[in-house]
């Protein structure tokens, strides 16, 4: 990486866009005082970070832009741009150049851009991170930093050598283990204090969750109170509601026997239509078939008249074929005799080039022949003319090239010696260092094996902590989930097998009758509800069809039916409609209706039950029909003039005379008709239930185990994790900082080694050079002056130009020539190509054309007269059908007359039998008002029990001994005695266990914290020794390499840097011994002025070596050294500037001499820096 170039604009005095270029080696920023030069190393350090203005010798942020002068205004705004030579793709960028900006503008805003695209300053830390480049970095010395490392104390030398050694980052680690073990100290004395806080809060707490516990036993006592009051209400409510139904059941059966007669006389009327209906029927088919015929004799008539047309089209198309087939034939003959006449051409112009051809090399050769004689003649007479000039000047030029040969080899001689001792004493120390490095990287490998190991185990423990933990709570969840429906199945079971039991959901006669003892019970087979099953989605249906009808009372004969009547009269047991199964015929019922679309069947087909039965249900559900929707059932009611009795699906009911019943209930009682399919249902799902339940406590086991392991290993591999993580990167520095050790004195000896090779190429090129001038002077002292015939060379000259010519213009006229045959063959050529595609293009269509013609005049003759008689034929025979079928229809159209009048009579006594049927409709209507009144009264009391949170089984189990006043008087008592209690926080129970809860937390929390902070102990002493043995390693790496530097800027001496205190690196000072040349070993602060500087210029180099930056910036220091450091100073930039690119900004002329490039600032305006570039290697191509 080298820097290329430094772009200024509104920065400080460079008011204009400024472009400062930097070549590789040494450039000297040079200028008077004054003149804006330092604002150079300035701009370098903003624009990589330097965010403290006083650095760049300003008060505020502002004071570096372009503040203007009396002939110009302010600048706004103040850039700088730093392009680099990206091309070894040591920044991490993919492009060969790399700019990075810093703006800032007066109102104090500023931005940061990496090629031109903006970002933050952290992203240019990172950026040039591990390329010894940044604000604090060793790129940039100045003689404040001289003066800093001069005037500091011993203890604040020591953090420069900290920043070296790049131990910052394990500084800031440590600063932050102590503040968070003070985070730590601070929180534990928090959680103190809130747990003392707590303390005081749970004992009011307790009293309060107490009194809250009084007050819910004193309403759980109300409620049950108000249940059982309530279901009194209900049970009222309840036995006027059967008394109603049983009053509308009696209306009901009248209402069924003259939907009987209805239906018969309804029968025989449909019957009698249905036969009307046939014969029109037959009237219609006929007609259908006869027009059927008429429209097939259209369509042959039409189908001929078509083939006549397609027959006459056919013919014009045979015609225009055979006229397109004989153009064409036409078109290829007169193609192929052109191709003929194409060919011939070719052939002889292709013969005529192939001579001229033979002609023009002839001629080529001659020419070419003609051009060296004239050239060699005209080299001879250069040469002579040379010759005679050059003589004398060869012989004073040899004679200096041999002196100064000769003071070459000696120097050469003696920088080889030196060289040699440098390459042995360089191959030892690498040889100790890459031993060092060896064990250090052995010691790297084994901890970086051993830190993935736990590194992947302590990842898999995790994701096998976190799978198992998430698995434990979606079974957990699961499992209470499952117990609760357990529970509410379980209930639900129970309360399903009681009420079976009980009979519940049946009226009170029809209780009594199956709780009933006596002989005649054995002839009782039960109550239509329960003897039969029903489909959940006929379940609505069949209740609303059934009615009352579901209380019903089976038995086997009529005498049984009796002595049931004479039970409930002895017992008051209220009343029952018994159905006696030797009595009660029930019939199919045979309707067309039952055909229609959206007719599901009759009730007793939606139903199963013992065929035993059969009569019975026909009697109760054979006459009403199952309709899917309202709106069909209401098309069905009027289509049959309102005679079915229909129920839908969703529970709407149609009774003959037209009646409607529907709509819906708040509450919803219990279905008789679906509690054995309900208990099936929850028997099998308990089953299921139980063996889930059992393997999920299990899993629950098998991951609390799982989970409990994972963390007592994961706690065990933390402890090692964080300890090998340590280790790991102390090591990685060691190895780095041992490479770069390597890697430097491999540099320099491999320059060493360089040099020697190159001394020896330069001694043996020095010594032929040396061989062969001394050879080539006593050559030219033995040689005569050459002398030569000046006219006789001019005149061949001018024979040789005149026969040059000449063959020149004939090779031109035969190269013209066959460039214009080439030409016209190469048409030619290109014409036969494409008379060749025509007759391509010809064939291709003349085969279509043959092959259309041969289809065209087949279906001419053959096809289409064939198709024109078959068509006549079928036209003859229709016509005979449209006669047989018009006399049918004519027929069918007399035989439908006959059986109006009986439909008439039928009419007629179905109107005297609805007038009886609308005045039971309107007596049921009045009993539907009561049950109606009735259900609601029942429904409220329900609403009453399901506020209180009871359902209506529930209640019924409330059991309270007394009469409903000593209910009533228990309720005004639990009212007053809450009352008593007064305000009450039901939120008490809960808060008391939430801060119980959050107490023991605390108490847990105290003592994790008092783990983590002797965990932050254990790291800080482990930073502490990495920290040591990094800083160690530096102290000995930068002090070798100080004594290097210095021997070399003082030509000799030692220089040694030493501990103040050995035992406490980290808090110790560090100190400097100097013993320059011929002088005693003394501290840094007894040494000259011109002694100290250099020492600690020896010093910053030193670190230079061990960091290597791209690019160093040296500003002005070497103002405080005496001429003789100063060439020394010039000296060993020379000799370093090949493996880093210096800029100098100096005042010292021995400085700038050393320098390839002076970069000159001077302000022509006043205020204004203005740049002056000047290379010395184009300077001495210029005087060259």
């Amino acid at each position: 990486m080298q820097l290329l170039r430094l772009e200024l604009k509104g920065f400080k005095s460079f008011a204009d866009k400024t472009v400062v270029k930097f070549s590789p080696g040494m450039t000297a920023v040079i200028g008077p005082n004054g003149s804006g030069k330092s604002n150079i190393t300035d701009a370098m350090k903003w624009v990589l970070g330097e965010s403290n203005v006083h650095n760049l010798r300003g008060q505020r942020a502002e004071d570096i832009i372009f503040s203007g002068t009396e002939k110009r205004k302010p600048m706004s705004a103040a850039e700088v741009t730093l392009v680099f030579d990206n091309a070894d793709g040591q920044l991490d960028v993919d492009m060969q150049e790399v700019a990075i900006t810093r703006r800032i503008y007066r109102t104090g805003e500023s931005e940061f851009l990496i090629n031109k695209r903006t970002c933050r300053l952290k992203d240019i830390h990172l950026l040039l991170a591990d390329t010894g480049l940044g604000k604090d970095s060793m790129a940039i010395i100045g003689q404040n930093r001289i003066d800093a490392i001069l005037n500091s104390k011993p203890e604040e030398r020591r953090l420069i050598f900290e920043d070296v050694a790049g131990i910052s980052r394990f500084k800031i680690n440590k600063e932050d283990a102590l503040r968070r073990i003070a985070s730590t100290d601070r929180n534990m004395e928090r959680v103190r204090d809130i747990m003392a806080t707590i303390e005081e809060q749970l004992g009011p707490l307790a009293e309060k969750a107490e009194t809250t516990k009084k007050y819910m036993a004193l309403s759980r006592s109300k409620r049950e109170y108000d249940g059982v009051i309530g279901f009194h209400n209900y049970k009222t409510a309840d036995r006027l509601l059967t008394r109603a139904e049983n009053d509308n059941i009696a209306l009901k059966d009248e209402e069924i026997e003259l939907q009987t007669q209805l239906s018969t006389l309804d029968a025989r009327r449909h019957t009698l239509q249905a036969e009307n209906a046939k014969g029109q029927e037959q009237l219609k088919s006929w007609e259908a078939q006869f027009s059927e015929k008429q429209r097939e004799e259209e369509r042959i008539n039409g189908t001929v008249t078509l083939l006549e047309e397609q027959l006459r089209t056919t013919k014009r198309e045979v015609e225009d074929t055979s006229l397109r087939i004989s153009e064409a034939e036409a078109s290829k003959k007169g193609e192929e005799q052109q191709l003929l006449i194409l060919d011939r051409l070719i052939e002889d112009e292709t013969a005529q080039l192939e001579s001229e051809r033979t002609q023009f090399v002839v001629l080529e050769e001659n020419y070419n022949k003609a051009i060296v004689q004239l050239e060699a003649e005209q080299s001879s007479w250069k040469s002579l003319e040379s010759d005679r000039q050059a003589y004398q000047q060869r012989q004073l030029d040899l004679v200096a090239s041999i002196e100064t040969a000769k003071v070459t080899l000696r120097n050469l001689e003696s920088r080889k010696s030196e060289s040699a001792v440098q390459v042995e004493t360089l191959d030892a120390e690498i040889k100790e260092v890459q031993s060092n490095l060896s064990a250090a990287k052995s010691e790297h490998e084994s901890l970086e094996t051993q830190f993935n190991e736990l590194s992947n185990k302590r990842k898999s423990l995790v994701d096998e902590e976190r799978s198992a933990s998430e698995r434990l709570r979606e079974a957990r969840k699961a499992l209470n989930r499952m117990s609760s429906d357990v529970q509410k199945a379980q209930g639900r079971l129970e309360l399903l097998a009681q009420w079976a039991e009980q009979h519940e959901g049946y009226l009170e006669g029809t209780k009594n009758i199956l709780n009933g003892k006596g002989p005649w019970r054995e002839a009782i087979k039960g109550a239509v509800g329960d003897l039969f099953t029903v489909d959940n989605r006929f379940t609505v249906a069949i209740e609303i069809a059934l009615g009352g009808s579901v209380n019903h009372v089976v038995t086997t004969t009529a005498k049984a039916a009796s002595e049931g009547v004479q039970f409930l009269k002895s017992i008051q047991g209220g009343r029952v409609t018994f159905l006696p199964m030797d009595s009660v015929k029930g019939r199919p019922y045979d309707t067309p209706a039952l055909s229609e679309d959206g007719v599901i069947g009759t009730a007793v087909d939606c139903i199963e039950f013992d065929a035993a039965y059969n009569h019975i249900f026909q009697y109760l559900l054979g006459r009403t029909l199952v309709v899917e929707t309202m709106e069909r059932a209401i098309a069905l009611q009027k289509k049959y003039n309102q005679q079915l009795r229909i129920v839908t699906l969703t529970g709407e009911q149609f009774q003959p005379g037209g009646s409607l019943t529907g709509g819906a209930t708040k509450k919803k009682r219990s279905s008789l008709l679906s509690r054995r399919e309900e208990a099936a249902r929850l028997e099998a799902e308990l089953a299921s239930v139980e063996e889930r339940t059992a393997k999920l406590e299990q899993q629950i086991k098998d991951e609390e185990n799982h989970i409990e392991r994972a963390q007592r290993e994961r706690s065990v591999l933390d402890e090692q994790y964080q300890h090998t993580n340590l280790l790991f990167s102390a090591s990685q520095t060691k190895i780095q900082n041992i490479e770069n050790q390597l890697e430097r004195k491999k540099r320099v000896l491999h320059d060493e080694q360089e040099r020697i090779v190159q001394i020896d190429v330069d001694m043996g090129q020095t010594k032929h050079v040396l061989s062969q001038s001394e050879s080539e002077l006593s050559a030219l002292h033995n040689s005569p002056e050459q002398q030569g015939d000046q006219s006789a060379i001019m005149e061949r000259l001018s024979t040789l130009q005149k026969a040059q010519q000449e063959a020149y213009e004939a090779f031109t006229a035969s190269r013209l020539f066959c460039e214009r045959l080439e030409s016209t063959i190469e048409e030619r050529k290109v014409q036969q190509e494409q008379r060749k595609q025509n007759l391509e293009t010809i064939a291709s269509r003349l085969e279509p054309l043959m092959e259309l013609l041969h289809s065209s005049e087949e279906r001419l003759n053959v096809v289409i007269p064939e198709q024109i008689r078959v068509a006549n034929e079928s036209l003859e025979a229709i016509r005979g059908e449209v006669e047989k079928f018009r006399a049918l229809r004519d027929e069918a159209y007399q035989s439908t007359a006959g059986a109006r009048e009986e439909i008439e009579s039928i009419l007629a006594e179905q109107d005297r039998l609805n007038q009886r049927y609308k005045v039971v409709q309107n007596r049921l209507v009045e009993a539907e008002g009561k049950l109606t009144r009735y259900r609601m009264d029942c429904d409220r009391a329900v609403e009453d029990l399901n506020e209180l949170g009871y359902s209506l089984e529930d209640a019924q189990h409330i059991n309270i001994a007394g009469s409903v006043n000593d209910w009533k008087m228990e309720q005004a008592r639990l009212m007053a005695e809450i009352a008593e209690l007064g305000s009450v926080n039901p939120n008490a129970v809960e808060e008391y266990e939430e801060t119980k809860t959050r107490y023991d937390f605390l108490s847990n929390q105290l003592a994790d914290l008092d783990t983590a902070k002797e965990q932050l102990q254990a790291v800080i002493a482990e930073m502490d020794k990495a920290m040591s043995t990094q800083l160690y390693d530096v102290l000995d790496v930068v002090g070798k390499q100080f004594q290097h530097v210095f021997s070399q800027l003082f030509g000799g001496g030692t220089a040694q840097i030493v501990l103040t205190d050995p035992e406490n690196i980290l808090t110790g000072g560090i100190d400097f011994y100097i013993q320059p040349p011929g002088k005693k070993r003394q501290q840094l602060t007894l040494l000259s002025g011109g002694e100290r500087a250099l020492t600690v210029i020896a010093l910053l180099f030193s670190f230079l070596d061990y960091r290597p930056a791209p690019f160093c910036v040296l500003d002005e220091v070497d103002a405080a050294l005496d001429e003789a450091n100063v060439e020394r100073f010039s000296s060993y930039l020379n000799r370093v500037n090949k493996e880093t690119q210096f800029i100098v900004v100096s005042h010292r002329k021995k400085t700038m001499e050393a320098a390839e490039v002076l970069q000159g600032v001077t302000m022509v305006e006043r205020g204004v820096s203005r740049l002056l570039t000047v290379s010395f290697e184009d300077v001495k191509e210029d005087l060259a």
